[in-house]
């Protein structure tokens, strides 16, 4: 008698597993794709799963392909960065002379800033193309610490509504001193006492009308400043100050969602969060602190970014807990950045 034959399975479409449902996609057209996609609830999901279509944007399609308005510009894009085409950016030297190093650096539209010792020097990028040089603005006799770009609408400067997409820069440095500068001219001048300051907070704090600075001292106290105030050089300025921390305040972020909430870190690595509004000493609603030796903070909504020795933590200023580790950089992270979805975290490091 012969041996009977063991059943086989029939391997049908629904029975594959997403990478060979995928490589199963790379033969079909579009429209194959969107019938699938139509057939069942299990073909829809793998039909328009990110690794298919993401295949597809890589594709060079026609350049007559019939589409139209935006959804044409959005396609021509994505498919463009899918598929790395980009301009080659212009190479340009800019040589920044002096004994002191390059400490702070920041992009105005088509101006480039930065700081060099004491020194505050811009160049444009035009004038940099074709051969133009640094100009200085001078004013500061310490190494300055901090540069910030605020909207020129948030201060007392502004008179007309033509201006109101210009930018004030405000620069802090070691003497004690905050200077607003516009149009290449120092404008206003807060403080002036002798604890150098050592940043300044990224956004102005306060809801409506009524906004102010904070900055960090090296004592570790915290300063208020109103930049609607008027005249060179006004104390009154100063709306509040109140003992931060025992160590010098060397970072500060507005919480996303809470305008009127500062984060701060100072050089112990310890971490506190400031209800700005409140008026006793007993401001700090929040203190934690990150194991290693901080090297920069960014803040998004309840999420704090914390980049330490080579490792970007976050921590929910909620529950002032970590959360998550977002990155890590080998061997040390220098400098960190995230983007405002949250989405995308940029960090500098050795080489890289």
């Amino acid at each position: 008698m012969a041996e009977e034959q063991p059943a086989t399975m029939a391997t049908g479409i629904t029975n594959l597993d997403h990478d060979s449902f995928a490589h199963c996609a790379s033969f079909l057209s579009l429209r194959d794709l969107s019938n699938l996609a139509m057939s069942s609830k299990s073909l829809k999901s793998f039909a328009y799963s990110d690794s298919i279509w993401l295949d597809r944007f890589r594709e060079l399609w026609p350049e007559n392909f019939p589409l139209s308005g935006v959804r044409k510009a959005y396609l021509n894009r994505r498919t463009a960065l899918h598929q790395f085409k980009y301009y080659d950016p212009f190479v340009a030297s800019l040589f920044a002379e002096g004994y002191y190093s390059v400490d702070n650096i920041l992009l105005d539209k088509n101006d480039i800033i930065f700081s060099q010792g004491p020194a505050i020097k811009m160049a444009k990028i035009d004038s940099i193309m074709s051969g133009g040089s640094l100009v200085t603005m001078p004013g500061h006799n310490s190494r300055v610490t901090c540069l910030r770009l605020f909207p020129l609408s948030e201060t007392s400067l502004a008179q007309s509504e033509a201006q109101t997409e210009e930018n004030v820069l405000l620069t802090s440095n070691c003497d004690g001193s905050i200077r607003l500068w516009w149009k290449g001219a120092c404008r206003r001048v807060f403080g002036g006492w002798h604890a150098a300051v050592h940043t300044m907070s990224d956004k102005l704090l306060g809801n409506g009308d009524v906004k102010v600075l904070a900055s960090g001292e090296h004592y570790g106290s915290i300063c208020l400043w109103s930049l609607s105030s008027s005249g060179r050089r006004y104390r009154q300025a100063l709306k509040a100050k109140f003992c931060g921390d025992q160590k010098p305040v060397k970072w500060m972020s507005v919480v996303g969602n809470k305008p009127s909430n500062l984060v701060t870190m100072s050089g112990d690595s310890k971490v506190r969060v400031w209800d700005t509004t409140k008026l006793s000493d007993n401001r700090c609603v929040g203190l934690t602190s990150v194991r290693r030796k901080p090297v920069d903070m960014k803040c998004h909504e309840n999420l704090l970014y914390v980049a330490a020795d080579s490792s970007v933590v976050v921590l929910d200023l909620r529950i002032m807990q970590k959360v998550s580790t977002a990155a890590i950089c080998k061997p040390k992270i220098f400098s960190l950045t995230i983007m405002p979805s949250k989405s995308l975290v940029c960090t500098g490091g050795l080489n890289k």
